[in-house]
């Protein structure tokens, strides 16, 4: 599945829902003694009384045949007892049963609602409920359909034998049962749709499809409504009040997690502009420097994946080449003159960044991308590994750029006389191995175009 480790229901269970198992099986144990107890150990005491102490009393009487009677009713009371106990025993037994599917689905939805609230991409969501819904409720299909910008429902993801055809396709509100669902706001559990008015049988006649039974849910979080979750053709029975609820608890956590991945995807998205719109700004407030950010971001971006960085490594590389000079903004034309001045601009960027949560781990790298592998740089004289990883890199890329781009305050150089400088510089200002993984996996088609 994904890298997320996305699965789906009835997979490997988690050590509680072993643990649950071996409880139940034990508590099982425990009926069955008590039962045995509450029924054999009367009746053995009777038995006992009348064998020891009866039975003597009448045949010291002279009067053995109502003994006999006696001991014929008393045997007859033992087998109507011990009837009972076995009936009271099975129905216990069918009752630990319950208790026991109940646990396992408890289970599975425990296990379920966890992978929701771990998965971070919006799209694998949708996957993962729509398939464990499936499974959970052992039905043939299932569909997630989700709200559109224009109010209808849209299947965004389908699984089942008509998942290629309902993929995409729009359910306007009220329309079927899944949008009738969704218009009242409430669950709904429709045995033989056939018989339902409501049945929207066009989808079938197009997809070849036969649906027999649905069970749909509608997804709100927080007062919201985000869609509806349907289940299709359970394989053995019918749908069940049991299943509605199992369905409704999955749904719940469903909401919370596709409302929260929503919000994730917005919030980047709105990082991303305000990202473009800071480089903009660089480029706008140092015009001979245009679209240095972007070029750093690029060779900076090479380097880290050449280099073998996990994605979240690259990803903390890229956002701090293309913010590294993002503490320039903080001074006006007179003071960007000012040598002394222009040397504090990492570590200002570095505190604008620091704060703001989806950059804070880019801090160093602001921080760190003036800073020489022999020490010799600033704001820190930091030296070597001293220095971050991703400080090291950007360090490199903002240097090719800046010999390599005529958007530059020094004329550029050609490319073989830029790549026999880096390689003259290792060990001095920047990190041999690096600039040794650059020459070896940079080419002159690398180059980016000039803004």
């Amino acid at each position: 599945m994904s890298a997320d480790g996305v699965q789906g229901v009835g997979t490997a269970m988690p050590a509680a829902a072993t643990k649950g198992r071996v409880h139940m099986m034990a508590m099982t144990r425990k009926i069955r003694f008590a039962l045995m107890g509450i029924y054999l150990v009367p009746l053995l005491v009777i038995a006992y009384l009348f064998v020891q102490y009866v039975y003597p009393l009448f045949e010291a009487t002279g009067q053995e045949e109502m003994a006999l009677g006696i001991s014929a009713v008393l045997t007859f009371a033992v087998v109507l007892s011990v009837l009972g106990m076995a009936l009271i025993s099975r129905s216990a037994t069918e009752s630990v049963e319950t208790l026991k599917d109940i646990n396992v689905r408890m289970d599975d939805l425990l296990s379920t609602t966890r992978r929701f609230e771990e998965t971070r991409h919006l799209d694998i969501l949708i996957d993962s409920i729509a398939k464990s819904s499936k499974d959970m409720l052992n039905a043939e299909a299932s569909s997630l359909l989700l709200y559109d910008e224009d109010g209808n429902l849209r299947f965004e993801y389908v699984e089942g034998p008509a998942s290629q055809f309902l993929k995409g396709k729009v359910l306007k509100l009220g329309e079927g049962i899944t949008g009738w669902a969704a218009q009242e706001k409430r669950p709904v559990i429709i045995n033989d749709v056939q018989a339902d008015p409501r049945f929207a049988k066009q989808f079938d006649k197009d997809s070849g499809f036969v649906t027999r039974s649905i069970l749909c849910v509608p997804l709100t979080f927080a007062g919201r409504d985000l869609g509806v979750i349907e289940v299709i053709n359970k394989r053995a029975g019918a749908f069940t009040a049991e299943d509605k609820e199992a369905l409704m608890s999955l749904a719940e956590h469903a909401s919370a997690g596709i409302f929260r991945n929503r919000n994730y995807e917005e919030m980047k998205s709105d990082f991303v502009q305000v990202l473009d719109i800071l480089v903009t700004a660089m480029d706008n407030h140092t015009p001979e420097k245009k679209g240095h950010a972007r070029r750093v971001a690029q060779y900076s971006v090479k380097v880290a994946k050449d280099l073998g960085l996990t994605e979240d490594e690259v990803r903390k590389v890229y956002f701090g080449a293309l913010l590294h000079d993002i503490g320039i903004l903080k001074f006006d034309l007179i003071e960007y003159q000012d040598k002394d001045k222009f040397k504090l601009h990492p570590s200002v960027g570095a505190d604008m960044i620091k704060h703001i949560s989806q950059w804070k781990d880019v801090a160093l790298v602001i921080r760190d991308h003036h800073e020489r592998y022999d020490g010799s740089g600033y704001p820190g004289r930091l030296a070597g590994t001293d220095i971050s990883l991703g400080g090291r890199i950007v360090a490199l890329a903002e240097a090719f750029d800046v010999m390599t781009s005529p958007h530059s305050y020094k004329p550029p150089v050609g490319y073989n006389e830029t790549i026999e400088e880096i390689r003259s510089l290792a060990g001095y200002q920047f990190d041999p191995k690096l600039v040794e993984i650059f020459l070896k996996s940079f080419k002159r088609e690398d180059l980016a175009e000039a803004a």
